[in-house]
């Protein structure tokens, strides 16, 4: 992207309304693409987690099986600790909803966001739709809510070497291979993986396209 693109790309950005990350702590985004809908999950979506969150092959390359709220859905909407007064997160948790069928049929988060600046991506589809590009589609869509309503600078991205699928989906959203670990710790796991990154000025290098 030359550098009269990149100038114009930051002049249209400011003249939008700034947002921050402290604008969405309490009320999350509504996301939607054209098959689309991501938003943050309910009690009234249980029933379609119950179809795929606990199932074993989601988490062949996860670091960990499926705990015990991924097998119960449902106590993902209970507190177990109601008297603790927790304070806002800056992190974002959505459910993926197909349109078509308004079947929740995946989940995918910025977590980990530190100092406003940096976070990790994380992804997971009911088996029964992979392969339709439903995780690029709604990577895609997080990414450019992130770099184009906060100020986060870079978005981090991880998976197993053997998980071809997820590297794929993240090369495709333009994230950028930074090395592989060898025998790391993922989650609680030691594997090979891969380290993923997307910073501010890639995302806008890629509108240039």
């Amino acid at each position: 992207m030359c550098a009269d693109r990149k100038t114009e790309y930051a002049e249209d950005r400011n003249l939008k309304e700034e947002t921050m990350l402290k604008d969405y702590e309490i009320n999350k985004p509504i996301l939607e693409t054209e098959r689309l809908i991501i938003r943050t999950l309910n009690e009234a979506d249980v029933p379609d987690l119950k179809e795929w969150l606990g199932r074993d092959e989601i988490y062949t390359y996860w670091g960990r099986k499926a705990s015990k709220n991924e097998k119960n859905p449902e106590l993902l909407f209970i507190d177990a600790r109601p008297w603790v007064k927790r304070k806002p997160s800056p992190d974002f948790d959505w459910g993926i909803v197909l349109k078509e069928s308004n079947k929740v049929v995946g989940m995918i988060a910025v977590f980990d966001i530190q100092n406003a600046r940096m976070g990790d991506i994380g992804y997971r589809i009911n088996p029964d739709y992979w392969n339709r590009g439903i995780t690029t589609e709604a990577l895609k869509e997080v990414v450019k809510f992130v770099f184009e309503n906060t100020e986060i600078e870079r978005l981090n991205g991880r998976a197993d070497v053997r998980n071809i699928a997820s590297n794929k989906v993240l090369e495709r959203c333009g994230f950028i291979k930074e090395g592989t670990i060898r025998q790391g710790k993922m989650v609680s796991v030691y594997c090979d993986y891969n380290i993923y990154g997307m910073l501010r000025e890639d995302y806008a290098g890629l509108q240039g396209k």
